[in-house]
Protein backbone atom coordinates (compact mmCIF):
# COMPACT_ATOMS: atom_id res chain seq x y z
CA UNK A 1 0.00 0.00 0.00
CA UNK A 2 1.35 3.45 -0.77
CA UNK A 3 2.90 4.78 2.47
CA UNK A 4 1.13 8.28 2.17
CA UNK A 5 -2.36 6.50 2.16
CA UNK A 6 -0.89 4.49 5.41
CA UNK A 7 -0.21 7.77 6.74
CA UNK A 8 -3.97 9.03 5.82
CA UNK A 9 -5.69 5.73 7.47
CA UNK A 10 -3.40 6.03 11.34
CA UNK A 11 -4.41 10.05 11.02
CA UNK A 12 -7.90 9.80 11.15
CA UNK A 13 -8.50 5.97 12.17
CA UNK A 14 -9.43 6.43 15.83
CA UNK A 15 -12.00 8.82 14.89
CA UNK A 16 -13.61 8.73 11.45
CA UNK A 17 -16.61 6.73 12.00
CA UNK A 18 -16.13 3.57 9.23
CA UNK A 19 -13.00 2.62 11.64
CA UNK A 20 -14.02 2.78 14.83
CA UNK A 21 -17.61 0.51 14.39
CA UNK A 22 -15.43 -1.43 11.85
CA UNK A 23 -13.17 -2.81 14.27
CA UNK A 24 -15.97 -3.22 16.60
CA UNK A 25 -17.76 -5.78 13.86
CA UNK A 26 -14.80 -7.46 13.62
CA UNK A 27 -14.03 -8.19 17.12
CA UNK A 28 -17.22 -9.42 17.61
CA UNK A 29 -17.17 -11.73 14.67
CA UNK A 30 -13.68 -12.60 16.24
CA UNK A 31 -15.04 -13.49 19.53
CA UNK A 32 -17.52 -15.44 18.08
CA UNK A 33 -15.87 -17.74 16.20
CA UNK A 34 -12.34 -18.08 17.63
CA UNK A 35 -11.65 -19.04 21.78
CA UNK A 36 -10.24 -16.37 23.83
CA UNK A 37 -6.16 -16.96 24.64
CA UNK A 38 -6.24 -18.62 20.86
CA UNK A 39 -3.82 -17.27 17.96
CA UNK A 40 -4.90 -15.12 15.17
CA UNK A 41 -2.82 -13.92 12.34
CA UNK A 42 -4.31 -10.59 10.39
CA UNK A 43 -2.98 -10.68 6.06
CA UNK A 44 -2.00 -7.07 5.17
CA UNK A 45 -2.51 -5.59 8.92
CA UNK A 46 -1.63 -2.37 7.54
CA UNK A 47 -1.21 0.00 10.47
CA UNK A 48 -2.60 -2.95 13.13
CA UNK A 49 -5.41 -1.19 14.41
CA UNK A 50 -7.47 -4.10 14.17
CA UNK A 51 -4.71 -6.43 15.98
CA UNK A 52 -3.65 -3.84 18.60
CA UNK A 53 -7.39 -4.10 19.79
CA UNK A 54 -7.51 -8.11 19.42
CA UNK A 55 -4.30 -8.17 21.08
CA UNK A 56 -6.31 -7.85 24.51
CA UNK A 57 -7.91 -11.32 24.13
CA UNK A 58 -5.79 -13.02 21.45
CA UNK A 59 -2.42 -14.07 20.66
CA UNK A 60 -2.38 -11.70 17.48
CA UNK A 61 0.44 -11.65 14.80
CA UNK A 62 0.15 -9.67 11.92
CA UNK A 63 1.75 -9.80 8.30
CA UNK A 64 2.08 -6.59 5.88
CA UNK A 65 4.09 -6.35 2.50
CA UNK A 66 4.88 -2.70 3.20
CA UNK A 67 8.01 -1.83 5.69
CA UNK A 68 6.09 1.37 6.26
CA UNK A 69 3.56 -0.37 8.10
CA UNK A 70 5.37 -2.49 10.23
CA UNK A 71 6.94 0.10 11.40
CA UNK A 72 4.30 1.55 12.21
CA UNK A 73 2.72 -1.80 13.95
CA UNK A 74 6.22 -1.70 15.88
CA UNK A 75 5.33 1.77 16.72
CA UNK A 76 2.59 1.08 18.52
CA UNK A 77 3.99 -1.86 20.18
CA UNK A 78 3.41 -4.83 18.55
CA UNK A 79 6.23 -6.58 17.76
CA UNK A 80 4.60 -9.85 16.66
CA UNK A 81 4.54 -8.46 13.07
CA UNK A 82 6.30 -9.20 10.46
CA UNK A 83 6.96 -8.38 6.65
CA UNK A 84 5.25 -10.96 3.90
CA UNK A 85 3.16 -11.50 0.93
CA UNK A 86 -0.25 -12.62 1.29
CA UNK A 87 1.04 -15.23 -1.40
CA UNK A 88 3.86 -16.53 0.82
CA UNK A 89 3.51 -16.69 4.27
CA UNK A 90 6.54 -18.41 5.15
CA UNK A 91 7.34 -15.38 7.74
CA UNK A 92 4.57 -16.95 10.22
CA UNK A 93 5.70 -20.65 8.54
CA UNK A 94 6.43 -22.30 12.48
CA UNK A 95 3.31 -21.94 13.57
CA UNK A 96 -0.03 -22.62 12.89
CA UNK A 97 -3.65 -20.39 14.02
CA UNK A 98 -7.31 -20.71 15.06
CA UNK A 99 -8.04 -17.96 12.61
CA UNK A 100 -6.58 -16.17 9.42
CA UNK A 101 -7.74 -13.08 8.51
CA UNK A 102 -8.22 -11.07 5.59
CA UNK A 103 -9.64 -7.70 6.34
CA UNK A 104 -10.27 -5.75 2.95
CA UNK A 105 -6.91 -7.59 1.73
CA UNK A 106 -8.26 -9.68 -1.11
CA UNK A 107 -9.51 -7.32 -3.24
CA UNK A 108 -6.21 -5.83 -4.04
CA UNK A 109 -4.83 -9.10 -4.95
CA UNK A 110 -4.77 -10.20 -8.49
CA UNK A 111 -4.98 -14.01 -7.43
CA UNK A 112 -7.28 -13.97 -4.55
CA UNK A 113 -7.71 -18.03 -4.71
CA UNK A 114 -3.92 -18.14 -4.31
CA UNK A 115 -3.80 -16.04 -1.18
CA UNK A 116 -6.50 -17.35 0.39
CA UNK A 117 -5.45 -21.03 0.09
CA UNK A 118 -1.78 -19.76 1.37
CA UNK A 119 -3.86 -18.55 4.51
CA UNK A 120 -5.60 -21.90 4.75
CA UNK A 121 -2.40 -23.52 4.79
CA UNK A 122 -1.54 -21.99 8.68
CA UNK A 123 -4.28 -22.80 9.92
CA UNK A 124 -4.94 -25.26 12.44
CA UNK A 125 -7.37 -27.90 11.88
CA UNK A 126 -10.99 -26.45 12.46
CA UNK A 127 -9.70 -23.52 12.64
CA UNK A 128 -11.49 -20.25 10.75
CA UNK A 129 -10.86 -17.70 7.98
CA UNK A 130 -12.17 -14.85 8.37
CA UNK A 131 -12.51 -12.17 5.16
CA UNK A 132 -14.14 -8.86 4.18
CA UNK A 133 -14.13 -7.26 0.58
CA UNK A 134 -16.12 -4.66 -0.93
CA UNK A 135 -19.35 -5.17 -2.35
CA UNK A 136 -20.80 -4.62 -6.05
CA UNK A 137 -18.81 -3.47 -8.81
CA UNK A 138 -21.51 -0.78 -9.54
CA UNK A 139 -20.19 0.73 -6.84
CA UNK A 140 -16.97 1.31 -8.18
CA UNK A 141 -15.50 4.93 -7.46
CA UNK A 142 -11.93 7.04 -7.69
CA UNK A 143 -12.01 5.20 -4.16
CA UNK A 144 -11.16 2.14 -5.57
CA UNK A 145 -8.39 2.82 -8.24
CA UNK A 146 -7.04 4.84 -5.26
CA UNK A 147 -6.93 1.89 -2.96
CA UNK A 148 -5.56 -0.16 -5.93
CA UNK A 149 -8.14 -2.91 -5.71
CA UNK A 150 -9.17 -5.37 -8.66
CA UNK A 151 -12.46 -6.08 -7.78
CA UNK A 152 -15.74 -5.65 -5.65
CA UNK A 153 -17.44 -8.91 -4.51
CA UNK A 154 -20.42 -10.35 -5.02
CA UNK A 155 -21.75 -13.06 -2.06
CA UNK A 156 -21.76 -15.90 -4.85
CA UNK A 157 -18.21 -14.92 -6.03
CA UNK A 158 -16.80 -15.08 -2.20
CA UNK A 159 -18.40 -18.44 -1.80
CA UNK A 160 -17.21 -19.61 -4.46
CA UNK A 161 -13.31 -18.49 -3.43
CA UNK A 162 -13.92 -20.37 -0.02
CA UNK A 163 -15.34 -23.30 -1.25
CA UNK A 164 -12.38 -24.03 -3.61
CA UNK A 165 -10.37 -23.34 -0.74
CA UNK A 166 -11.57 -25.83 0.71
CA UNK A 167 -13.51 -24.21 3.18
CA UNK A 168 -17.06 -24.54 5.06
CA UNK A 169 -19.28 -21.87 5.27
CA UNK A 170 -19.76 -20.04 8.74
CA UNK A 171 -20.91 -16.99 8.13
CA UNK A 172 -21.36 -15.21 4.90
CA UNK A 173 -23.18 -11.77 4.94
CA UNK A 174 -23.14 -8.46 3.00
CA UNK A 175 -22.61 -5.21 6.03
CA UNK A 176 -22.70 -2.04 6.49
CA UNK A 177 -26.22 -2.21 5.30
CA UNK A 178 -27.92 0.97 6.62
CA UNK A 179 -25.40 3.74 5.49
CA UNK A 180 -25.67 1.71 2.04
CA UNK A 181 -28.12 3.98 0.37
CA UNK A 182 -26.53 7.26 1.45
CA UNK A 183 -22.75 6.12 0.59
CA UNK A 184 -24.41 4.31 -2.90
CA UNK A 185 -25.88 7.88 -3.76
CA UNK A 186 -22.89 9.81 -3.01
CA UNK A 187 -20.57 6.86 -4.66
CA UNK A 188 -22.27 7.72 -7.77
CA UNK A 189 -22.15 11.35 -6.80
CA UNK A 190 -18.20 11.31 -6.77
CA UNK A 191 -18.12 10.14 -10.87
CA UNK A 192 -19.85 13.59 -11.83
CA UNK A 193 -18.69 16.16 -9.31
CA UNK A 194 -14.70 16.75 -8.38
CA UNK A 195 -14.30 16.93 -5.07
CA UNK A 196 -10.74 17.64 -4.60
CA UNK A 197 -7.29 14.74 -3.73
CA UNK A 198 -8.56 11.50 -4.96
CA UNK A 199 -8.42 9.08 -1.90
CA UNK A 200 -8.36 11.65 0.80
CA UNK A 201 -9.83 10.84 4.27
CA UNK A 202 -11.45 13.25 6.03
CA UNK A 203 -13.77 12.97 9.22
CA UNK A 204 -17.27 14.44 9.02
CA UNK A 205 -18.30 16.72 11.71
CA UNK A 206 -18.68 15.32 14.78
CA UNK A 207 -22.68 15.09 14.70
CA UNK A 208 -22.57 13.37 11.61
CA UNK A 209 -19.31 10.83 12.07
CA UNK A 210 -21.06 10.06 15.68
CA UNK A 211 -24.34 9.52 13.68
CA UNK A 212 -22.52 7.55 11.00
CA UNK A 213 -20.48 5.53 13.69
CA UNK A 214 -24.04 4.54 15.23
CA UNK A 215 -25.81 3.24 12.03
CA UNK A 216 -22.89 1.00 11.23
CA UNK A 217 -22.37 -0.34 14.87
CA UNK A 218 -26.36 -1.30 14.84
CA UNK A 219 -25.07 -4.22 12.73
CA UNK A 220 -22.40 -5.99 15.07
CA UNK A 221 -24.66 -8.70 16.85
CA UNK A 222 -26.63 -9.90 13.49
CA UNK A 223 -23.12 -9.84 11.42
CA UNK A 224 -21.57 -12.14 13.69
CA UNK A 225 -24.55 -14.44 14.53
CA UNK A 226 -25.16 -16.92 12.25
CA UNK A 227 -28.48 -17.96 13.34
CA UNK A 228 -29.54 -14.90 12.11
CA UNK A 229 -30.75 -13.71 8.51
CA UNK A 230 -27.70 -12.21 6.33
CA UNK A 231 -28.18 -8.67 5.25
CA UNK A 232 -29.67 -8.84 1.28
CA UNK A 233 -27.38 -6.21 0.46
CA UNK A 234 -24.13 -3.98 1.53
CA UNK A 235 -20.79 -1.76 1.02
CA UNK A 236 -18.99 -5.20 2.02
CA UNK A 237 -19.29 -8.53 2.46
CA UNK A 238 -18.09 -10.63 5.55
CA UNK A 239 -17.56 -14.13 4.87
CA UNK A 240 -16.11 -16.75 7.85
CA UNK A 241 -14.98 -19.94 6.65
CA UNK A 242 -13.74 -22.72 8.78
CA UNK A 243 -10.98 -25.42 7.82
CA UNK A 244 -12.31 -29.31 8.39
CA UNK A 245 -11.04 -30.52 11.77
CA UNK A 246 -9.21 -33.44 10.60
Amino acid sequence: MDPRLLTSFATVERTHWWFTARREILLSVTERYVPAGGAILDVGCGTGYFIEAAAERYEAWGVDPSPAAVEMCRERGLDRVVEGSAYDLSAAEDRRFDAVCFLDVLEHLDDDARALGEGVRLLRPGGVVIATVPAFMFLWSEHDVVNHHRRRYRLPQLRSLFLGAGLSIERLTYYNFWLFPLAGVDRLASRLVDRGVPGELRVPPKPVNRLMAAAFRLERERVADASRPPFPFGLSILAVGRRPAS
